[in-house]
Formats: C-alpha cells, sequence, structure tokens
C-alpha cells in the first residue's frame, strides 16, 4: 500500500485541516490526480497522487486536523492489484456471503468499526443514514449530517473545522502565550478628511489609516517586531498585514516591504490582496511574515475594541467608526470628526510608554496629513 501523507509546506504549518476530498474509497486514481486539498493556517494547498491504484482508505475524512507526516490515505498501487488480480480464480470471485449478522438481522448495515463507533457516540441509527461510501456503504461524514438533521430541532449544528477551527486555535494560543494590553485614543481627522475630499479618486480612510501606520513603524521599530522565546525581532523593514474578512473566515494578507510604497502604490497592492482573499486565492507567500497587523471593523460602527495580536507579531492596531462630535475646541464648541484607534501590543516586549508614543505618531499623521497627501495633492 502507498501512504499518503500531509507534507510540511512552510517552518511555521504543523498540522492543516482537510477541505475536500477529490476522490472517495474505491475510485481509481492516476499519478498527479489530485486528490485532497487541505487548509493550512496560511493558504489552501492540493495533494496529488504519486502512484496509481486504487484508493483504498480514507483515514482522515473532510474537517477533521491532520499533522506533518500523518497518513490521510492509503493507495492498492496498480502493481498489488495486478498480484491480486493473477491470485484470483479464472471464474472470478464468488459474491461475499452474508454475513451471521447480516443474516439475523434484515436492519443490518455493512459499515467500517471508525464509523460505527461514531454512530453510537452521537446516538445515530446506521440504518436511517443514508450512505454515500463504496457500494452505498455510510461515512463518518453521513453519520455526523445525519446527527445533526436529528438535533434540528433544537439547535442548528455549524461544523466548527476549516479556517473557523484555525482561527479558535491560532487566538486562543495567542492569549494563553502572550501579555496583551490594549491602549486606546482618538484621533481628530477632521483636517484629513478636508484634504481628503480635494483629491480625484480620493483613497478610503483604511488606505489613509494604514499609509500612516507603514510611516510611523519606522520611527517605531521596537513595535515593528516579532516577540519569540528568547528574542525580540525588531524589523527594518514594514511588512504590514491586512486583517479581511471574508465568507470562509478572517484572513491576513501581507503587503510587503510596505514603507517602499507610495499611498497610490500600497492602496492597488492592498486592493489586489483584498480581491483575492475574497475569492479564498491568497498564496502561503501573500499570507506569511507580516511584521504588524491592522484590523478595521470601523463599517460594522464598532469604536473601540480589543484585537488580539497575531503572533509572533509584538503589537496590533484596530481602528473603529469615524464619529462627528461636537467638543470643545479652545473653549467653543465645534464640530470635529474623530477615529477611534485601539492599540494591544505584547507587554513581555513593549512598555506601555513606547507604545503610547507609537499610538500618538501615527496620530499625529492624521491629524497633520500635508505630509500624509503630499504626493497626491502635488498633482
Amino acid at each position: 500500500m502507498f501512504e499518503v501523507k500531509l507534507p510540511q509546506t512552510s517552518e511555521e504549518d504543523l498540522e492543516s485541516v482537510i477541505v475536500f476530498w477529490h476522490k472517495s474509497e474505491g475510485d481509481p486514481v492516476k499519478e498527479g490526480d489530485v486528490l485532497v486539498e487541505v487548509q493550512t493556517e496560511k493558504a489552501v494547498f492540493e495533494i496529488e497522487a504519486e502512484e496509481s491504484g486504487v484508493l483504498k482508505e480514507i483515514l482522515v475524512p473532510r474537517g477533521e486536523v491532520a499533522g506533518v507526516g500523518d497518513v490521510l490515505a492509503k493507495i492498492e498501487t496498480a502493481a498489488e492489484i495486478s498480484v491480486d488480480v493473477e491470485q484470483t480464480d479464472p471464474a472470478g470471485e464468488e459474491p461475499p456471503k452474508m454475513s451471521a449478522a447480516e443474516a439475523a438481522d434484515p436492519q443490518f448495515v455493512r459499515a467500517s468499526p471508525r464509523v460505527r463507533r461514531l454512530a453510537r457516540e452521537l446516538g445515530v441509527d446506521l440504518a436511517s443514514v443514508k450512505g454515500t461510501g463504496r457500494n452505498g456503504q455510510p461515512t463518518e461524514e453521513d453519520v455526523r449530517q445525519a446527527s445533526s438533521q436529528e438535533d434540528s430541532s433544537e439547535y442548528t449544528a455549524v461544523p466548527f473545522s476549516g479556517v473557523r477551527k484555525t482561527i479558535a486555535r491560532r487566538m486562543s494560543d495567542s492569549l494563553q502565550e502572550t501579555a496583551q494590553l490594549t491602549e486606546t485614543a482618538w484621533a481628530d481627522v477632521t483636517l484629513l478628511d478636508q484634504e481628503r475630499n480635494r483629491i480625484q479618486d480620493s483613497p478610503s480612510w483604511n488606505d489613509l489609516l494604514l499609509f500612516a501606520v507603514v510611516k510611523s513603524l519606522s520611527a517605531h521599530p521596537e513595535i515593528n517586531a516579532h516577540v519569540h522565546e528568547d528574542q525580540i525581532h525588531q524589523y527594518v523593514k514594514v511588512h504590514l498585514g491586512v486583517a479581511v474578512d471574508t465568507e470562509q473566515g478572517l484572513f491576513v494578507p501581507v503587503v510587503r516591504n510596505a514603507d517602499e510604497l507610495s499611498l497610490i502604490e500600497l492602496k492597488e497592492r492592498i486592493s489586489q490582496l483584498v480581491e483575492k482573499a475574497k475569492h479564498n486565492r491568497l498564496s502561503t507567500e501573500e499570507l506569511s511574515g507580516a511584521s504588524f497587523t491592522v484590523t478595521n471593523l470601523g463599517s460594522f460602527g464598532i469604536q473601540f475594541f480589543t484585537p488580539i495580536i497575531n503572533r509572533p507579531e509584538a503589537a496590533i492596531l484596530g481602528a473603529g467608526k469615524i464619529e462627528t462630535d461636537l467638543i470643545l475646541k479652545v473653549g467653543q464648541p465645534a464640530e470635529r470628526k474623530r477615529l477611534p484607534l485601539s492599540l494591544t501590543f505584547d507587554h513581555r516586549a513593549i512598555d506601555g510608554a513606547p507604545a503610547a508614543r507609537f499610538l500618538q505618531t501615527v496620530i499625529r499623521c492624521l491629524e497633520e496629513p500635508a505630509e500624509l497627501l503630499e504626493e497626491v495633492l502635488a498633482k
């Protein structure tokens, strides 16, 4: 039997979620056929058959997690099949006889031990399950689906798998293994709004915020950093992570060397990455290596919140909804546009004062936008 194992695609990815099996047990396969799609923390990739033959057994079903080196399936190779055929009676094998259990019970259902065990655990009657496996036998996924249908009158069962399971683990690990603290502040973006309206094809608020963050990170290398067990890596270049909400879940594509880009170039690059994220077309390269991440919940009406650090990064900035407020300005009431900002940082590597200074720099870039908009206003 040829064993199909989960390969290691990067040093960071030690496990993957099975997204979709392109072949079922008993299907013939040729070398080079796509067998299965798997989801790492970074991207989806395909595993191809390295041998021709028959897919004999799937060991890790859809939605389950496998570690690097785990056997996902077994292929009976063409050579093994040939030997089996030679050893078979030329007249052909007799059809399998009915077992004692089948003869005694007309409701008996052929199923693997794993499927039977799962059915017992979930309280599912195998006789009521419509099988989609080989010769109509029920699979583990069939049993799970039947279980969720039986309980549907009480609740809707949503599989905790795929991207959601990966996000859950990463967020849990981040909170357990770091000392996270969040500082918040308002940025007065009234002047920036006025200047922005002068620009034809004006950049979005998110584009402007990201550009301000990039400029600020260059002046605060202690924020543009990764925290490891015995070292802090402060980066010279800014590799900006941008959190993107999609139907598949949360993705964080990375703009590499963002400090080398103009506002327009940054805007275009972000637009490309967001489009690819929405269609699940991001490569592993585009989903790894961020030195700092920004997440924006302004479109949902959120103000301040506590974003969770994308480890091993040292910090993350959250942006909320821009509010128009009436505040006192030199003793007089004035209408101002204000952007709420929330900076979460790892207190193991960054103290409160340096984090506050970085946040002040971002705010200053937004409140005094001449440098920020120099390129586009000059045109």
